[in-house]
């Protein structure tokens, strides 16, 4: 089974698909906020944030926000300057640069 090394997880284990609001946590995370600086952007309590930062680790099997942000942009889920912000398969890139 591949792993990977960064989640402890399987590479296409995720228990349930992401919900929106998860992804825009997941995007705050990204940018460096604490739990309770999302919490106030977002305008929610930060047991809730708390709750699905949770929630997400559960979801991706990622141990730490460091983790997950690997995964995330592993899987397509933020893009950091420009990088992993295409869907297009590796295989398929060279019929758009002729």
């Amino acid at each position: 089974m591949d792993t990977d090394h960064a989640t402890g997880s399987s590479l296409h284990q995720v228990r349930h698909e992401l919900s929106e609001r998860e992804i825009e946590i997941i995007e705050l995370v990204a940018k460096g906020l604490t739990n309770q600086e999302i919490a106030k952007s977002l305008t929610i309590s930060k047991r809730t944030v708390d709750n699905h930062v949770s929630n997400i680790f559960t979801k991706t099997g990622a141990k730490n926000r460091v983790a997950l942000l690997n995964w995330a942009m592993d899987n397509g889920k933020i893009c950091r300057d420009g990088f992993n912000c295409c869907s297009i398969e590796p295989g398929k890139l060279n019929q758009f640069q002729n």
